[in-house]
């Protein structure tokens, strides 16, 4: 799902095991927009234009054909928690949206 907090576009997503997780929304490769072409495969989201993956760390990695994950660029990543069925992020020195 795609998002915007402060001017900055995100992509909002669960990994395969329901992990809510916000980044940034575009690919660091050719900056597609995650939200518009990306897909959640396991605990991955992939990128559909090269097949950039990127795990819920941000970490991004480009399997090969024989396997072998390879380092890419990563996306920034937002800590998020889940509260009353919404997906809530915290803005760096604001305070908590869910009161806890």
């Amino acid at each position: 799902m795609e998002a915007t907090l402060a001017g900055e576009d995100l992509v909002v997503w669960r990994t395969g095991s329901g992990v809510p997780c916000v980044s940034e929304a575009r690919c660091p490769h050719q900056w597609s927009h995650l939200a518009h072409e990306g897909v959640v495969d396991g605990e991955e989201l992939v990128c559909l234009t090269h097949f950039w993956r990127f795990g819920p760390d941000g970490a991004g990695w480009k399997a090969n054909l024989d396997g072998r994950r390879d380092r890419k660029g990563d996306l920034a990543v937002l800590p998020c928690v889940e509260h009353d069925g919404a997906i809530w992020v915290r803005e760096p020195g604001a305070e908590d949206p869910t009161g806890a």
